[in-house]
């Protein structure tokens, strides 16, 4: 539990760094969103130490297990308190089809994810991101104009390496901490990677999002929940094959996958259909995370 705080506090320090730095740069608020809070370095680090550590299901978790409770929980969560018009450009929803199309052709093919699988993951996220950011509308107005202050260049480099510090310190206790509850209390290594893991790794996305949905800023929201699984299924998956690579667990394959593409091709539909999504299909989304939660009950002891 220390290890994951750590993992989430220093991922928000991250976050606040590189949002004054993405500001500088006039992007448009949904790239920004895309960019900044859908780069996941706490999924990232603790991955890597797991994939290092021999755990591959739990690395898979930082992916699979993360994504499942963005689309699901999360998002509905926040749609339950803030309801939140579809402002974005259409290749947002379409980037996620695209890099769930890829997660899967990937996995399924051998149960498996390769070094070069990974790196082909890799380049497919630069590549879509690079998209986005194409098709994004210019934005000109700067975090450091909403809150009166501009933040030297020295401070922004000094709470990015701090926060990068306190990511990697997190990473390693939560990876000790998962392999001390896989032996001690004997919990399956997919069900601790999946749901532990995957649901406390993303639980400040709730709070990602619904922060600039009440402020009146909901393509910052989508920008988060669109960047977020690009990066979580191409590019953090294909860097975690590349330090290592992954084998899934046949349950991964028949359960934890199928969810992932059916919840991802969900809302993504929904974005592309719909101009809003309020409380209605908020409370769908959590009890489609009920309903993975209740499925994975079964599998909680080895």
């Amino acid at each position: 539990m220390a290890g994951l705080a750590l993992v989430v506090w220093g991922a928000e320090r991250f976050t606040d760094g590189a949002i004054h730095v993405a500001a500088r740069l006039a992007m448009s608020p949904f790239f920004v969103g895309a960019v900044v809070s859908g780069f996941e370095p706490e999924n990232l680090a603790s991955g890597t130490a797991a994939a290092l550590g021999g755990l591959p299901q739990i690395a898979l978790g930082t992916v699979i297990g993360s994504t499942i409770f963005l689309l699901t929980a999360a998002l509905g969560i926040a749609l339950l308190v803030a309801p939140m018009d579809v402002r974005i450009p259409r290749e947002g929803p379409v980037a996620m089809v695209l890099s769930v199309g890829l997660f899967a052709l990937v996995l399924w093919n051998d149960g498996a994810v390769s070094r070069l699988e990974g790196a082909l993951l890799v380049v497919a996220a630069l590549g879509l991101m690079f998209w986005l950011y194409h098709r994004s509308p210019i934005f000109h107005a700067s975090v450091e104009e909403e809150d009166g202050r501009a933040a030297s260049g020295l401070k922004i480099t000094a709470l990015l390496v701090f926060s990068a510090v306190v990511i990697v310190a997190g990473a390693e206790l939560l990876v000790y901490g998962a392999r001390t509850l896989l032996t001690v209390a004997g919990v399956s290594e997919t069900f601790l990677g999946m749901v532990v893991i995957g649901m406390g790794e993303s639980l400040e996305e709730t709070a990602r999002m619904t922060a600039p949905a009440r402020r009146g800023h909901p393509e910052l929201a989508w920008g988060n929940v669109v960047g977020t699984t690009v990066v979580l299924l191409t590019f953090n998956l294909g860097m975690l094959a590349m330090i290592r690579p992954l084998v899934a667990d046949p349950l991964v394959l028949r359960l934890h996958a199928p969810y992932l593409v059916a919840c991802t091709l969900l809302v993504a539909g929904a974005l592309l259909r719909l101009p809003k999504l309020g409380r209605g299909a908020g409370a769908v989304l959590v009890l489609l995370f009920a309903g993975y939660l209740g499925l994975n009950l079964r599998h909680v002891w080895q």
